[in-house]
């Protein structure tokens, strides 16, 4: 009896569903969750419950693509407007029945352009104050992208990737400007000045691929907050090899600057002023085609024609630049060309003794390096239909010779601690550079080697070759990554077996 009292009655317990802990998260959340979405898939989220229901009304980042919302939300058999137009009215409507919250930033896949559409969607960021704009995958078009002068005063990063060039009209200074990426765009002189001179004191990255500039002597890049330029000046649609989109002079003033990348052929000069800050310098120059010799005969490299590259602490320069190095292959003076700034030297080499005479002249340029890096480039495929007219041309090229020798060089002597060689074939030329490099470094302390052919072991290397035994330098031969080389710069790049 007593024991009975003791039990205690249990109530039925309600089944415990899961919690939706997603849905419990403020607005602001959401947003960021849901900002890598494309905005058709954004306004489907609202029939998951009633919590969902306004939330796409509030979305401060919109993604518009067309190729998705075609896959996904249109039938071509029962449609009476085409896909394009149906995209653009769904971002007709989805603009108008959002509330009054500010859009932070839109972006646009579209690969149908319709100019005057976009132009409103330009006009529609600057009635909201839009600060992120990227219009991505454009196609050809003969009208230009208009932006009004608010949309100048309040981007903060515009990223425009066309297809096809664009005409860009600009009407005030973007002074609020933090990032520009321009992708295959025609700027005029007036637009330059709007979008590079020292009224955008916020701009920290300029990236310029396949731009057309007006006809301009010279591009002043003036910007005091500055830090990363890359300028791409060639085309780079996929196997489509055209000379670079413009020819100047280009001068920056950037006391900010910390690095410097330009890709292309020779422009007719670089002038890298009140730099002080920078760090990095790639300079890749790319050959002419056939047929635009004579517009680039004007285009010598010499020291005037390179002014501010000794501020650089790591200098990196492709093939064709080495070259010119070299005292047999350029008759310019380079003694004045003093590069004693940089510590770090990254060079890309032909299996051909004047490139190696170029590279032995740098390393006299430049006293204070402490690391070289060596990359071979590999040899370039030379069509069938060519072969013939080049083949005794590309044997003699092949059959040169170079032999390593004792010389003091200030900066092996009392510098360079480390050395890298990538892409090292076994060829003998290459081996006889390695062997130059051990016997005339000092103070080297390790040197990487990284094999191009992954069938070859090192020992079949250097048993022939009777490389210098020091117990002081560590040669090692560690596995890598292969490069991947953008396809414009494989050999179009190389002018060794130009006729």
């Amino acid at each position: 009896m007593q024991g009975s009292l003791c039990k205690r009655s249990r109530t039925p317990r309600s089944k415990k569903y899961p919690v939706d802990r997603l849905s419990l998260l403020p607005d602001d959340i959401l947003h960021q969750v849901l900002s890598s979405l494309d905005f058709l898939d954004v306004v489907r989220t609202s029939v998951l419950s009633k919590r969902w229901r306004y939330v796409w009304t509030t979305m401060p980042y919109l993604n518009f693509d067309m190729d998705w919302y075609v896959q996904h939300n249109y039938d071509f058999d029962s449609e009476l407007l085409g896909p394009q137009y149906k995209f653009w009215d769904f971002i007709k409507w989805a603009l108008l029945l959002r509330d009054q919250s500010q859009i932070m930033r839109i972006c646009l896949y579209s690969d149908n352009t319709i100019t005057h559409q976009i132009n409103g969607l330009l006009r529609v960021a600057a009635r909201q104050k839009v600060q992120e704009l990227s219009i991505l995958d454009g196609d050809y078009t003969a009208y230009g992208l208009e932006f009004p002068r608010v949309l100048c005063d309040t981007l903060a990063v515009l990223t425009v990737n066309f297809h096809d060039t664009i005409p860009l009209r600009v009407t005030a200074v973007f002074s609020n400007i933090r990032s520009l990426k321009l992708t295959r765009v025609h700027i005029s002189g007036n637009a330059a000045e709007k979008l590079l001179s020292s009224g955008c004191a916020k701009l920290e990255d300029v990236y310029l691929e396949d731009c057309q500039v007006g006809d301009l002597e010279q591009i002043d890049i003036s910007a005091g907050n500055l830090k990363n330029l890359t300028i791409v000046n060639v085309c780079t649609l996929d196997k489509f090899w055209v000379v670079g989109c413009f020819d100047s002079k280009l001068r920056v003033c950037a006391p900010n600057l910390l690095s410097f990348c330009y890709i292309g052929p020779m422009l007719l000069g670089f002038a890298l002023v009140d730099t002080g800050s920078l760090k990095n310098v790639t300079v890749r120059l790319l050959r002419v085609p056939k047929g635009y010799e004579d517009e680039y005969k004007n285009h010598v490299l010499c020291p005037e024609r390179f002014i501010g590259f000794n501020n650089a602490k790591t200098l990196t320069l492709s093939t064709v630049v080495v070259k010119y190095f070299c005292p047999t292959y350029c008759e310019s003076q380079w003694d004045t060309f003093l590069l004693d700034n940089v510590n770090r030297l990254e060079l890309e080499l032909r299996h051909n003794a004047g490139y190696i005479e170029g590279l032995i002249n740098l390393l006299k340029l430049s006293p204070n390096i402490e690391v070289l890096v060596v990359r071979f480039k590999e040899d370039r495929q030379i069509p069938r239909a060519r072969k013939k007219s080049r083949k005794a041309c590309l044997a003699i090229k092949n059959s040169s010779t170079w032999k390593s020798r004792i010389e003091a060089i200030a900066c092996l002597s009392y510098h360079v601690k480390f050395i890298q060689i990538v892409d090292l074939d076994g060829t003998e030329i290459a081996l006889e550079l390695v062997k130059f490099l051990l016997q005339n470094g000092k103070v080297l302390e390790r040197m990487e080697i990284m094999i191009g052919n992954e069938k070859k072991k090192p020992n079949s290397f250097f048993q022939p070759l009777n490389l210098p035994k020091t117990s002081e330098v560590v040669v090692s031969f560690p596995e890598y990554a292969r490069r991947k080389i953008p396809w414009f710069d494989q050999g179009d790049s190389d002018p060794e077996y130009d006729d």
